[in-house]
């Protein structure tokens, strides 16, 4: 699976990506080839998992599309993360922030949701200092709808919001 945005490839990982898994997992950290084949092997399982209005967990590397073969950040679709709800998740590498990436990652996961998996309505959040998280998911037209015990936002968008508001920009 793959999807694109204006300058992203947000894909699903093969075993050619093992170097790249192992760099970029625990970001900024990494991990050892041994744990990113153990986590490939997760995803692969999760994968299957996964069914139409009923994901079970996405995961997705972030690529540029001039350099589709550097993983700058993850991004996907959460249905373990909270009750009855499927969050939406994105990071990208510090050395590619500030250029509408992570805007473009959650634009791209809330049209695959709405438009090819049958939601109708997709949930995320944020830390209280996460500032550049909460104006994306804002730039995504997702509306604040509670603050967490510890001061973060949680966010959401139905399909409707979406498709008449926010796809048409």
């Amino acid at each position: 699976m793959e999807l694109l945005t204006k300058n992203l490839i947000l894909r699903i990982l093969i075993a050619d990506d093992l170097d790249e898994i192992a760099r970029m997992w625990n970001y900024p950290v990494g991990v050892t080839n041994e744990e990113a084949a153990e986590i490939l092997k997760g995803m692969q399982d999760n994968l299957k998992k996964n069914k139409s209005g009923a994901i079970y967990h996405l995961c997705l590397g972030v690529f540029e599309k001039n350099d589709p073969k550097h993983i700058i950040g993850w991004c996907g679709l959460d249905g373990t993360a909270a009750p009855g709800q499927t969050v939406m998740f994105y990071i990208i590498d510090e050395k590619f922030r500030n250029k509408g990436y992570a805007t473009q990652c959650a634009v791209e996961l809330l049209r695959y949701a709405f438009e090819d998996m049958g939601y109708e309505s997709i949930h995320s959040g944020c830390a209280r200092d996460n500032i550049a998280s909460y104006r994306v998911m804002e730039k995504a037209g997702m509306r604040l709808i509670s603050r967490t015990k510890h001061g973060g936002y949680n966010f959401e968008i139905s399909k409707d919001v979406f498709l008449t508001d926010v796809e048409s920009l």
